[in-house]
């Protein structure tokens, strides 16, 4: 005659290790999501950072191809908000435009065209509009076209 407690513990390990194995597998599938998604990841990012390196480049490329002023010009130069007005006119461009083109916020540009006085800038905000003042309408155009393409 068989043991009994040997039977039952027989019978418990058997399912035991059907649950373990039910758990297991579900697990499994969970592992294998994640790693796709790890990988999917990993190659958005590197996708990203290429991106980023080429507009970096583009943007340097930007820098270096804009028009230059020298410092004299810049430290000259007095600018007030009616001149802000006439040179975004002149160029037939927008507050936001404008301020795309100069690198600023187009809230900056409201407030330097509504401001009374001389304006003061910070970073190169003065030589960017000084650049600007020299480009003719169709450079504008241009330049914020490559900006935004």
């Amino acid at each position: 005659m068989p043991n009994i407690a040997k039977v039952l513990k027989d019978e418990f390990a058997r399912l035991a290790k059907k649950e373990m194995k039910g758990i297991a597998a579900s697990l499994k599938k969970d592992v294998v999501a994640l790693k796709r998604a790890a990988a999917d990841h990993q190659r958005r990012l590197a996708q990203v950072e290429r991106d980023n390196g080429r507009l970096l480049r583009f943007v340097e490329k930007a820098k270096e191809e804009s028009v230059q002023v020298s410092n004299e010009e810049v430290e000259s130069a007095r600018i007030t908000a009616k001149m802000i007005r006439s040179i975004r006119r002149r160029l037939g461009l927008s507050q936001a435009e404008f301020a795309q083109l100069v690198g600023v916020g187009s809230v900056s540009v409201f407030q330097w065209e509504h401001k009374a006085g001389r304006l003061s800038f910070r970073g190169g905000s003065k030589a960017n509009i000084v650049a600007v003042r020299k480009m003719s309408k169709i450079e504008a155009r241009k330049k914020l076209d490559e900006m935004q393409g």
